[in-house]
């Protein structure tokens, strides 16, 4: 993988694997497939599910870093930006998806995650719980109607999840020594 990774950021093998953003994005990534998040707030574990599940927590991680001070902050948020897409690159080649349709579904997929971003930055900034719910039912459930009530309950679970990336050092995840795992695991009973 880190091959085609340094063709498309053109960066060595080497520089990549050491590179704290692509070590931030495999954490995320690692989290986004935890099997209780999908049981828990009925996500498909499709390879849209899958797809939806990373943007909701490299969204996550984005706009932490948005609202940071440090001026890093942006550089770092666009290389986290770039690694997403070049994996999603790779993943749709490993299918076996040609190259003039990958370059068109990368481009779908890069749109619906910044629709994504916006969406859930807009909800979660204004505290709207139940907005917030009705992006993740129409994003993580599909629903292209009414929220369920696991989708109010992933909404709690963001919310909850945005607080505690808003009250980690920005160092941390500038150097990717956060441990996203319990950020991103449900509490039990919410």
């Amino acid at each position: 993988m880190f091959k085609r990774l340094k063709s498309a950021l053109g960066k060595s093998s080497e520089s990549l694997e050491n590179q704290p953003e692509e070590r931030l994005y495999r954490k995320g990534l690692e989290a986004s497939r935890n099997p209780e998040l999908y049981m828990r707030f009925e996500v498909a574990d499709t390879i849209d599910g899958r797809f939806d599940m990373l943007c909701l927590h490299v969204a996550l991680v984005m706009r932490r870093l948005k609202a940071s001070s440090d001026g890093r902050s942006a550089d770092f948020s666009q290389n986290l930006f770039d690694i997403f897409f070049a994996d999603m690159d790779l993943t749709l080649r490993e299918m076996g998806v040609g190259d003039l349709g990958v370059a068109k579904r990368v481009r779908k997929m890069s749109e619906a995650y910044m629709g994504r971003l916006t969406a859930y930055s807009h909800y979660l900034d204004a505290g709207d719980n139940e907005g917030l719910a009705e992006a993740l039912a129409r994003n993580l459930g599909r629903q292209e109607e009414g929220v369920r009530d696991c989708d109010r309950q992933c909404a709690h679970f963001v919310m909850a999840a945005a607080a505690k990336l808003e009250a980690a050092e920005i160092e941390t995840l500038l150097t990717a020594e956060i441990d996203l795992a319990p950020i991103f695991t449900p509490q039990a009973g919410k």
